[in-house]
């Protein structure tokens, strides 16, 4: 069985849109085999009405991974920063990842570079991993229910097998 896991993606207009969907392209490739995800679309527009930035603040605390992009310029706006701050800052940190798609073009702007910075400092300072590209690897977390427990405690992998069938004896005192 695949785990499951949710994906939150905060983008500033169309061409950022597609930043996100390239990545998504390359995380579904990469990881497919091994998890299945849920993905929630908000572009910074949405999350200035009231009811749809309360929606993303839930769904953001409940991503594995919330993707963020910007326009060419990079810069977050203080609202798109306040959202972020509320969404993702609470008592005790959160797992998860947080990826900033760096703005297209060619070179980091000045702003570009200050975004990333913003976001790798935030991402940190909440507990969060920091990325911005589709990683070699995920850490795969294990779902906190008592069936999730039960299924892995019982399920015999080839070193718990070796473990099993070769005994070795102890060392002898002499």
């Amino acid at each position: 069985m695949k785990a499951k896991w949710s994906l939150l993606a905060v983008y500033e207009n169309a061409d950022a849109r597609h930043l996100i969907v390239q990545f998504c392209d390359r995380l579904m490739q990469r990881f497919w085999s091994q998890l299945s995800f849920d993905l929630a679309w908000y572009d910074w527009g949405q999350l200035e009405d009231e009811n749809f930035a309360q929606e993303a603040r839930a769904k953001a605390r409940a991503a594995d991974l919330i993707i963020l992009a910007t326009a060419p310029r990079g810069i977050l706006s203080p609202h798109i920063k306040g959202w972020l701050e509320l969404a993702l800052v609470g008592p005790g940190g959160r797992e998860g990842v947080l990826v900033g798609l760096p703005a297209p073009g060619r070179g980091v702007s000045a702003e570009n570079a200050s975004t990333q910075a913003y976001l790798r400092k935030l991402a940190h300072r909440i507990g969060m991993d920091y990325l911005s590209d589709v990683p070699q690897s995920l850490p795969i977390c294990e779902p906190d229910s008592a069936e999730a427990y039960n299924q892995r405690a019982t399920q015999v992998t080839s070193v718990m097998d070796q473990i099993l069938k070769h005994s070795v004896l102890p060392p002898r005192l002499l």
